[in-house]
């Protein structure tokens, strides 16, 4: 069950087919989509990732992978990306397979870390042990809708529960209208991106220089990604207007019953209306009435905003898969002996 490597600017529009064959035979997830993965390649990618491609019959696998430095290996991980991604046939023999991938990557590969990994959905149920390790990425957090919206917003916080309904007094006192639009027509997502990103610009990551710009790399990425998926009806913008100026908006993917919230931002400049907070509510009690979402998920770092709105909680981790058990054992000495030094 050898592996070949490829450039994977070149090899991955011949292979998605089988990408996405593999993944829908393993959870379907979004998020390792080749409609997803495709402009991540095309905007984030370069001449060092490969497509890693395994093409035996009972253990086919697939990687986007990237050397990090001499030996060590992991997965092509951009910020915009939630999952490593990494697709296997047969989640009966993922040690088998990490073992030869480690064996027929280009040079003496030591180690391979399959980054940013979810458990409701990772092939890596197994054991650590000498040669695999794990490590702690984040808590990340979601949504199971479940009943009526009524029950869940009664669990919410007080604090909470009496904030939005301020926020919604003093909007009706001052005669302002709230309208939460929802773009599906990808036709809508060029205009939808631009007022995103305008938003963002005007607040704290206009200032750092990591906001989602039209014409930004990473506008560019969002702009393919929401194009692709609202044709085939799964992509949602949403956005709040107030008075129809745009003050929040929430970039969303969905598939059977999981929509994923991408993105979100909001109007700084109002934060004490709490929109990011009024569009969440608007958001989940229309998805809790349509009925066709049963989770929602965010994957980002949990924040305290995230945990007034769910109880959800999970750890995200990376494993670290090494070619022999000293390997782990000497980076932790060379890491000890540096630490002592500082």
């Amino acid at each position: 069950m050898a592996w070949s490597f490829k450039l994977a600017s070149e090899a991955f529009p011949y292979h998605q087919e089988m990408w996405d064959d593999l993944n829908r035979a393993n959870g379907n997830h979004l998020l390792l989509d080749s409609m997803f993965l495709g402009p991540l390649l095309r905007h984030f990618g370069n001449s060092h990732t490969l497509l890693g491609v395994c093409n035996d019959k009972r253990n086919p696998g697939m990687v986007l992978i990237e050397k990090t430095k001499f030996g060590f290996w992991q997965t092509f991980q951009p910020s915009q990306a939630p999952l490593g991604p990494l697709v296997l046939g047969n989640h009966e023999g993922v040690l088998d397979q990490i073992e030869r991938l480690l064996h027929d990557l280009p040079g003496f590969a030591l180690a391979f870390s399959v980054t940013q990994q979810d458990p409701d959905s990772t092939p890596f149920n197994v054991q650590e042990n000498g040669k695999v390790k794990f490590l702690n990425y984040i808590t990340t957090s979601k949504i199971t809708l479940e009943g009526m919206f009524e029950e869940y917003w009664k669990r919410r916080g007080r604090n909470l529960r009496q904030n939005l309904a301020k926020q919604r007094r003093r909007l009706e006192e001052a005669g302002t209208k709230m309208n939460l639009l929802v773009t599906r027509d990808s036709r809508g997502v060029a205009e939808c991106l631009r007022e995103y990103g305008r938003l963002e610009e005007a607040g704290w990551k206009g200032i750092s220089g990591t906001a989602v710009g039209a014409e930004s790399q990473q506008g560019r990425f969002y702009k393919e990604v929401f194009e692709n998926f609202c044709q085939r009806n799964e992509g949602v913008i949403y956005q709040l207007t107030l008075n129809g100026r745009v003050v929040a908006s929430d970039l969303c993917l969905e598939r059977g019953k999981v929509m994923i919230v991408l993105k979100t931002t909001y109007d700084e400049t109002l934060e004490k209306f709490s929109p990011s907070f009024l569009m969440r509510y608007e958001i989940i009690k229309t998805l809790f009435e349509e009925g066709h979402i049963a989770v929602l998920e965010f994957y980002g770092r949990v924040q305290d905003w995230h945990r007034k709105w769910t109880d959800e909680l999970r750890p995200m981790f990376h494993v670290d898969f090494y070619r022999n058990s000293w390997i782990p054992r000497v980076r932790l000495i060379i890491k000890l002996i540096h630490i002592k030094k500082c």
